[in-house]
Order: C-alpha cells, then structure tokens, then sequence
C-alpha cells in the first residue's frame, strides 16, 4: 500500500466499478454519492473515519472535542453539495479500557451538534478494537435540480472561499508544539486550536449557494486549498488557475504569524481542515454572491480566477509562483 497509495487504490477501485444506473446518479468521487429514487431530489449520502494516531491525537484531543468533530466534517461534505442533513449513523470500535466517562462526553458532544442541524442518530456498531476508530455515515436532502459538483467550473469563473483561510493548520501546529504561542495572544492561540478542534460547517450557507443558480463547481476545503482547488480543476477537464496572494482572507490571529513571518502564506493554502466551501461562478454572479455573504454573515471572498493553463499560480509580490504539492494528504504516501 505504501508504494501504490491511497488515491491511487481509489482510483483502481473506481475502474473496477460500473457506471452509476438507476437510482444512483453520482458514485465515488464527489464529496457525497448522490441516490434518486422516481420522486424527489434524492439522497446525497457521505461516510468518514476517523482512526486514534492518524486523524486525531488524544493527547490534545479531548472527547467532547472528537465527539464534535466527527460530524462536524461530514456536515461540510454535505454542504459542498448544498444539501440539507437529516440522519446519521455512528459506528465505533472501542478499544476495552477505554473510559465510560470519556465516551460519554464524546457522544454528547455529538448529539448536541445533531440537534443544531435537526439531524437524526439512526442506527451504527459498535466492536472491539485495538485502537480507537470511528466511523461516520451521514445522510441528507438533494437540492433542487440537482448536488453542487466539482465538474462544472469553467474559464473565466471567478473562484471564491469562504470564512478564513489557514486557522486550523496554525492551530494544528500549536497543539502538537511545533509553534510556540505569543504570550501576550492567549486568546489568539484559543481562537486557533478551536479552528482546528471545532471546525463549523456551512450547511446554510451551502443551501443558498446551491439555490441561487450561480455556483459552477464546489467543495470543502478539506486537503487545503491548493489541493481542493486543484481536484475541481481536474474534474472540470484539467483547468487551471490564478490566485492572488493579497485577497486570500486570513483571521487576525493568522495574519499576525504571517506579518512575524513565522509562517508562509503558501503553507496556509496547503495546511488543510478548514471546512470552508471553495467554489467557483462566474463573474455575472457577483451581486448575488455578495447578497448570500451578508445574508448568512458568513465573508465570501474571491481570490482569483479559472485559467486555460493546466497549473495554479500565486501572484504575491509582485512574483508569479507555481504551487506545488497539490495531491493534498495521502494515507499511504504521507
């Protein structure tokens, strides 16, 4: 596995599948499998896992926290697609010490963020394992026509992110003490960890930009944004892409690590588990767009543009940079 990869694994398996038929209209390779049956938009269905040691130390990791995030990062995939969340399974392998205090703190926590969404617990597993894994099904509501893809950005389209960019990888580093935290900027520090540790999903705000018809192409920012963008550019038809370094909107509290020049802003685009929606429209859409930011209150951000030349570009500067490492995080390879 180490030499053949994960996306390379997927891949293979997607060769080996049919086409999708019937009442299932999108299979493996979007943020969620979309199942139609003959009357509604049907079903867009996401599964997650998370494993103790490769998506989650517990040494910074608290249960309520992990409990939180668990459904937090299925809610984003179902918001890439605007849809609406209904129902959830949750399925667990436990190692046999673990605390009965520690899940139930864990379970709470995941049922509290259920109930902000008026999403249903509907069934899961539960086994013995040998380290803590955690796997997540969530269900929800197609919208109307049809999910927010990856394929449909074209030249010319504007690209656009939501919230800030970059707060969770700062976090990321500061839990694990690979940065030092500024002493006089404890409440910064919290604001990152909690980035990290607590990511928000933007179910309503993927709701309306389904909705309002000008979304081209769409996703979560999962990988980082170099790395998402750079699979709606090959699901598109192998685009490419210009961003420009002084719109990329950053939090305060990252812009301070920039301005110190403690972290570069390419790590930002490339650090991954923001949860923010990145997508493209194009730029007759702009008003609407901007009528959904105020709306939700969520900032929507453009930051560049979709290109002919199969590359994405960072123009900081004054300089045109190519960004490389765009395959995101591989299980096997990393």
């Amino acid at each position: 596995m180490a030499d053949w990869g994960e996306f390379g694994f997927i891949e293979a398996l997607c060769q080996r599948l049919p086409p999708a038929s019937g009442a299932l209209r999108i299979g493996i390779g979007d943020d969620a499998s979309w199942w139609r049956p003959e009357s509604g938009n049907g079903i867009l269905t996401t599964t997650d896992m998370l494993v103790a040691g490769v998506h989650f130390d517990l040494s910074y990791t608290s249960a309520a926290d992990l409990g939180y995030k668990s459904l937090a990062v299925n809610l984003s995939d179902l918001a890439a697609m605007g849809a609406k969340p209904v129902c959830v399974y949750l399925s667990l392998g436990l190692p046999a010490a673990l605390k009965k205090t520690w899940l139930d703190e864990f379970i709470d926590a995941f049922l509290e963020l259920a109930e902000v969404y008026d999403v249903q617990l509907a069934g899961g597993d539960t086994v013995a394992a040998r380290e803590l894994v955690i796997s997540v099904t969530l269900n929800g509501l197609a919208p109307a026509p049809s999910p927010l893809l990856r394929s449909g950005a074209v030249v010319g389209d504007d690209i656009y992110v939501s919230g800030s960019i970059g707060d969770s990888f700062l976090g990321l580093q500061l839990l694990q003490g690979c940065l030092q935290p500024d002493t006089n900027a404890s409440a910064a520090t919290d604001f990152l960890q909690s980035r990290h540790l607590r990511p928000q999903a933007r179910i309503a705000l993927g709701e309306l930009l389904a909705a309002s018809g000008r979304v081209s192409a769409m996703l979560d920012v999962s990988d980082g944004v170099v790395a998402d963008l750079d699979h709606i550019l090959v699901a598109s038809g192998g685009l490419g892409a210009e961003i420009e370094g002084r719109r990329i909107p950053l939090s305060p509290a990252a812009r301070q690590f920039v301005a110190a020049g403690r972290i570069a802003l390419r790590d930002l685009l490339t650090g991954g588990e923001d949860y923010e929606l990145l997508f493209t429209a194009a730029p007759a859409g702009r008003q609407k767009i901007a009528e959904i930011a105020t709306r939700t209150g969520v900032d929507l951000t453009r930051i560049g543009q979709i290109t002919e030349k199969d590359t994405i570009l960072l123009f900081a500067n004054g300089v045109f940079e190519e960004l490389s490492g765009r395959g995101g995080y591989d299980h096997f390879h990393n």
